[in-house]
């Protein structure tokens, strides 16, 4: 009878273990430290569309989100149509962010963007949803060399207010 009960016991005890090994090996699987990243929007055909970008730890995530819309699309990324249409040449010179507003001043770059009222309503959408992808922001106020008051475009997009996503509406 003993042999017995130390077998039940062994096999009693060595279930728990590989259970408890399972269970810690799911734990770490699913709790695995990822790095973060920032949502940057495009498009592919007319439509809005996120890519993640990763951030460091030192990186500011307003800022890298941003930086990486003027950079564009990666070429993998382009591969499979996915365009910017923010103007070549366009520069941020200043980000600032308080009580979930972002405020950018772009060079005039972002003024020289040759297109329609279309093309200006991707570039601002492109700007609006890349930035309120950023936990606390809300809205957005897009200046030009530091002017708060921007007409854009022959149809006279005024940009005189801090825009959200309701206000884009892609």
């Amino acid at each position: 009878m003993k042999k017995k009960t130390r077998r039940k016991l062994f096999v009693f005890i060595s279930t728990l273990v590989i259970i408890g090994a399972a269970a810690a090996g799911i734990y770490f699987f699913l709790n695995q430290t990822k790095s973060p990243t920032v949502s940057v929007y495009f498009f592919k055909g007319s439509s809005l569309v996120a890519v993640k970008r990763t951030i460091g730890a030192d990186e500011a995530p307003l800022n890298k989100a941003l930086h990486a819309l003027l950079q564009g699309p990666d070429l993998k990324e382009a591969g499979r149509g996915i365009i910017s249409e923010i103007p070549s040449g366009t520069k941020i010179l200043g980000i600032k962010a308080e009580k979930k507003l972002a405020t950018i001043n772009f060079n005039d770059k972002l003024e020289l963007y040759g297109g329609g009222a279309a093309k200006i309503q991707g570039i601002i959408a492109q700007i609006v949803y890349t930035a309120t992808s950023i936990k606390g922001i809300n809205k957005v106020w897009i200046w030009v060399n530091g002017k708060k008051e921007v007409v854009l475009g022959g149809e006279g997009l005024v940009l005189d207010r801090p825009l959200s996503r309701r206000d884009i509406r892609y």
